[in-house]
């Protein structure tokens, strides 16, 4: 009995919600559509990009028109041509959305996002498409530098590079100072953006030793008492630390033929640094003059 109860009761509440959803349903048929949620552009906003194709160009600069204040034309991969105007969004990734069609440069890698409209090519968005940065180490002579701007360096095949000096630009080892004359290695990478090298740090090497030998060669004269090599009318002073190379002979000997390298001291005077006795060798002779590298 109480099974029958509860049954009635839920045929009752199903009536009453069928009672109060068919005359809403049969007002919504084909008589009465639904509203239904239309996005269109607002044709009084001026939204120029409304009935335009969209169309993805990427590929490599070859060629900036500027025809006016951030208007012009891009030519990519030698063969698309893209309008563009005050509206296009132009991104460089070191000048960020502040960049515009004056810092497109040949060469770049670029995605662009344009519309075709009227058989042509409006660019909305361009971006520059970054390279990986690679450093690389440059050994040169200092011939130019202005500190926080840039520095010149020459190297050993005489050409001559020119860096920026990045913000966050070092000097090493610590102490050390980079000035005209000296050898530095030079750590730089290229701009993403473009063809700069920027330099991030400086190594400056520390100074070689100078060798100023002078050569002179003839029949020598020792000295009685003092510390003396006569060739002609040279008098050569020698010491402790002067290197004798003898070939034939066991000693130094007045009318020997000699070959001397020297230096000139402070005080004007000569003081042999190797001495070549019975030995003439070109290659020798040239390797104990040095060169200043």
């Amino acid at each position: 009995m109480r099974l029958l109860k509860t049954m009635a009761v839920l045929t009752l509440a199903v009536a009453m919600l069928l009672t109060g959803v068919l005359p809403t349903y049969a007002a919504t048929g084909a008589d009465n559509p639904q509203p239904s949620l239309l996005l269109k552009p607002d044709e009084g906003q001026g939204n120029r990009w409304q009935f335009g194709e969209v169309v993805i160009v990427r590929g490599e600069v070859t060629d900036v028109e500027v025809t006016g204040v951030g208007s012009g034309e891009i030519e990519v991969d030698e063969e698309t041509v893209i309008m563009v105007d005050e509206a296009t969004k132009i991104r460089v990734p070191t000048l960020g959305s502040s960049a515009t069609l004056d810092d497109i440069e040949l060469g770049m890698k670029v995605a662009i996002q344009a519309y075709e409209i009227d058989d042509e090519l409006h660019a909305r968005h361009i971006v520059v498409i970054p390279g990986k940065p690679q450093y690389r180490h440059h050994v040169g002579i200092v011939t130019e530098y202005e500190e926080g701007v840039s520095i010149t360096i020459e190297d050993k095949w005489e050409n001559t590079v020119t860096f920026e000096i990045a913000d966050e630009f070092k000097v090493l080892p610590p102490g050390a100072t980079v000035e005209e004359g000296k050898r530095v290695t030079v750590i730089s990478r290229r701009d993403p953006a473009g063809d700069r090298l920027i330099a991030r740090g400086v190594v400056v090497h520390p100074a070689r030793p100078m060798f100023s030998l002078e050569c002179i060669s003839g029949t020598i004269t020792l000295g009685e008492t003092e510390e003396i090599i006569t060739i002609g009318e040279t008098d050569i002073d020698y010491d402790e630390n002067t290197i004798f190379v003898l070939r034939g002979t066991l000693a130094v000997e007045t009318g020997q033929e000699a070959i001397i390298f020297y230096r000139e001291q402070e005080d004007e005077s000569l003081l042999a640094k190797v001495v070549l006795i019975g030995i003439d060798l070109p290659g020798v002779r040239l390797g104990l003059k040095g060169t200043e590298e």
